[in-house]
């Protein structure tokens, strides 16, 4: 499969939009212009299964921060997402019998509101804690503090709403540094926050992913469920093959770049096994690595703020100026002169 094209970060649901600009027209800020910018048009807004490119809504959420002077904007547009924004799977996942049933349920139909192509949320235990897990497209900066706030509080805000007794954090993990609004952060979740952590994640008190919800119906779970299993088939089915290796690629770049054997055991399948596959299909290992890097550059180049060693270190060169000498082998243009040329569009 050629991926001489962009090769998207990823995309989310227009839901998550709109209740950006709810929250600012809530703090008394009118949202028409910002809404306008963005070509967030009722019409679309309304449109089921719409959606937007994750640097788009990054940029979306920098500007009505910037607007509303808002830094805490994430934790506030957790607060405001409803289960009907969450889709079907919140409303699949508010009728499952267990904290833990309906979070595992939401998370492994993340797809059906957003597709981050570095990388996906998990639900685990460990130590009998329950734990939600987030994977946000990092280095950190202005266009993407938010969105890890968003996520983390829009998992506490629905777990609040539909678990029957008081469920409560142990703690809280976020991979940034400690930010200006941090007391408002610990507050929200009401335990401790800790910052320049390995993982952003929400860990339950111990037992507490056990608790049962407030209006569990197995029939009506069951009845949902076959709706989300149908979208998801539609999301990920008849996927090729050298798309799978492509994906699993993006997801390990960072540092360095992986392997045919690490890619092959994450596809259930020696490294040989997966060179002969591709062979197969007309492809090789290092010609899909290549174009993955390729593209991804492009989009991080274009698409993101991020500086040029982030984005070195994203995609598994061994050294900045490595990067650039294989961006302008590849575009013609150094990063620099291809970001100045570029307009900001989705």
């Amino acid at each position: 499969m050629e991926t001489s094209h962009k090769l998207s970060l990823g995309d989310i649901s227009v839901n998550f939009s709109r209740i950006i600009l709810e929250v600012l027209e809530s703090l008394g800020y009118k949202s028409g212009k910002l809404a306008q910018h963005f070509s967030l048009n009722r019409e679309f807004l309304d449109t089921p299964n719409a959606r937007i490119s994750i640097p788009k809504y990054m940029r979306l959420g920098h500007d009505a921060i910037a607007a509303s002077q808002r830094r805490d904007l994430g934790l506030l547009i957790g607060k405001k997402t409803a289960t009907t924004d969450i889709g079907i799977s919140g409303l699949a996942a508010m009728c499952a019998q267990t904290l833990e049933q309906s979070l595992r349920f939401l998370i492994e139909h993340e797809l059906l509101n957003s597709y981050n192509s570095r990388g996906s949320s998990q639900f685990k235990i460990e130590g009998s804690r329950g734990i939600c897990q987030f994977y946000s497209i990092s280095p950190y900066n202005e266009y993407n503090f938010f969105v890890v706030d968003a996520m983390l509080s829009t998992w506490w805000q629905f777990i609040q709403t539909h678990t029957n007794g008081r469920p409560e954090c142990h703690h809280v993990e976020i991979e940034y540094d400690r930010p200006s609004y941090s007391n408002e952060i610990e507050t929200f979740f009401g335990c401790p926050v800790y910052f320049k952590a390995a993982r952003n994640a929400l860990i339950l008190k111990r037992g507490h992913h056990t608790l049962p919800l407030k209006s569990p119906c197995a029939a009506t779970f069951k009845q949902m469920n076959a709706m989300c299993q149908t979208q998801m088939r539609k999301v990920t089915s008849e996927k090729p093959f050298t798309e799978q290796v492509v994906e699993l690629i993006s997801q390990n770049l960072t540092g360095n770049p992986p392997d045919i054997d690490t890619i092959g055991l994450k596809l259930g399948m020696a490294g040989w096994t997966l060179r002969r596959r591709l062979k197969k299909e007309g492809s090789n290992f290092q010609k899909i690595l290549d174009d993955t890097r390729r593209s991804l550059a492009q989009s991080y180049v274009l698409d993101t703020h991020h500086n040029f060693t982030e984005i070195a270190f994203l995609l598994g060169f061994a050294s900045p100026s490595a990067f650039q000498r294989a961006f302008k082998r590849w575009t013609g243009n150094s990063p620099g002169e291809q970001r100045k040329q570029s307009l900001w569009t989705d």
